[in-house]
């Protein structure tokens, strides 16, 4: 069975397909490093002219402003809740003066959730978040403005608490593994899912070349399957290396930062951010990912059992890929079971985070329960590519 797996591995590897997928997936791990990831602009960033004229313009009203029994409310607002406001921003802009990074996170994480407080809870409808939410007609910028808030205020608080080395890299999240977190958090996961999906299409159905070969080896037709589908897993886990080499020209430019750097994680029940360290938020994503990449194998393995057709290998796996951008709406969470559906969890980053629960308006989706329906799924998969395959009709070409 070694040796058929050595022969099998060397197939992948001698394959012009597969090649040329992990030379497009370096190709695109250099161009992000190269032409996306410097232009990457986030709206919450270390900008002290913006602090600075925030601080003076509210400084100034306080210093002159007068007020009596008929002042608007509106006034009396602001005179109620610039005081505590500004204290935070003069903290953050005396910190930047004397290169005191640790006060400044202090300073900052106070910020975020006094304004959070202020806006979101008190002045609705008179106070805005970061106009960089209320731009493309984006109908839910309060919410996502409420959210970013809440998740800056966690991740600055972590950033106080640790012993990680404190940069404006760090803060705006342009170190390498910083990047690779921000990454898990958006497309990295359909990528690695997507390139599984090409590296198995043909696993199965390219022995048809060699008949002969294949048939004359001493193994049954499950056991085959199940070493195609362990070369197809490692294949898919070796994608890892191209994509690494961005983060390494990301790292070169920004630093790297270190594994113990804050993620925040939003609880659905308590409403709130709590942080991990970076190290174990990788893992999970590493471990969701491989769930992932099982629950593709086993599916195509089945299709191609099954249907013996690329193209169906590929329509099928595509589709559990796509699926959720079908019946994806914010809140639609409240009104059917989404976490019943695997495709519901190709955001893998997001599941992790919270921020799926937050967009859905729910608190089923979940890493474990990610992993119990991916679990699953591949089980049944498995089990019934192994009942037909066992079948005496059965041929696998």
């Amino acid at each position: 069975m070694l040796a058929y797996f050595k022969f099998e591995f060397f197939q992948f590897i001698s394959n012009k397909k597969n090649i040329a997928i992990y030379v497009i997936l370096l190709f695109f791990s250099c161009y992000y490093a190269l032409i996306i990831a410097p232009t990457y602009n986030p709206i919450e960033k270390v900008d002290e002219s913006e602090i600075e004229a925030r601080y003076l313009t509210r400084e100034e009203f306080l210093n002159n402003v007068e007020f009596s029994a008929g002042t608007h409310f509106l006034t009396l607002f602001a005179i109620e809740i610039y005081p505590e406001w500004n204290e935070y921003d003069k903290g953050r802009l005396e910190a930047i003066k004397h290169h005191n990074l640790k006060e400044y996170a202090e300073a900052t994480s106070k910020w975020y959730a006094y304004a959070d407080n202020m806006i979101f809870y008190r002045g609705m409808g008179v106070l805005f978040y970061n106009p960089g939410y209320y731009t493309f007609g984006n109908n839910y910028a309060t919410m996502d403005g409420h959210y970013a808030y809440l998740h800056s205020a966690s991740r600055y608080e972590g950033y106080t608490e640790g012993k990680s080395s404190l940069s404006v890299n760090v803060f705006e999240e342009r170190t390498a593994l910083q990047t690779l977190q921000r990454l898990l958090h958006s497309y990295l996961p359909l990528i690695l899912i997507v390139s599984c999906i090409f590296f198995t299409v043909d696993i199965v159905l390219k022995d048809r070349r060699n008949p002969t070969l294949l048939q004359g080896l001493p193994l049954s037709n499950w056991r085959k399957l199940l070493v195609k589908g362990g070369v197809a897993l490692l294949g898919s886990i070796l994608s890892i290396i191209p994509l690494s080499v961005g983060l390494l020209i990301i790292g070169g430019r920004n630093g790297f930062g270190d594994f113990d750097l804050p993620v925040p994680i939003y609880s659905a029940d308590e409403k709130l951010f709590s942080n991990i360290m970076l190290w174990e938020y990788l893992i999970q994503n590493m471990l969701f990912m491989v769930f992932w990449f099982l629950f593709i194998i086993s599916l195509l393995l089945l299709v191609s059992v099954m249907l013996k057709n690329e193209f169906a290998n590929l329509l099928v796996g595509s589709v559990f890929v796509i699926a959720e951008f079908i019946y994806f709406d914010r809140g639609n969470g409240t009104v059917w079971n989404v976490q019943w559906t695997p495709t519901s969890y190709v955001q893998v980053g997001q599941i992790i985070s919270g921020y799926r629960n937050y967009l859905y308006n729910s608190k089923a989706l979940t890493f474990e329960g990610g992993l119990s329906i991916l679990g699953l799924c591949t089980c049944i998969f498995l089990l019934s590519t192994f009942l037909i395959s066992n079948q005496r009709k059965f041929k696998l070409l």
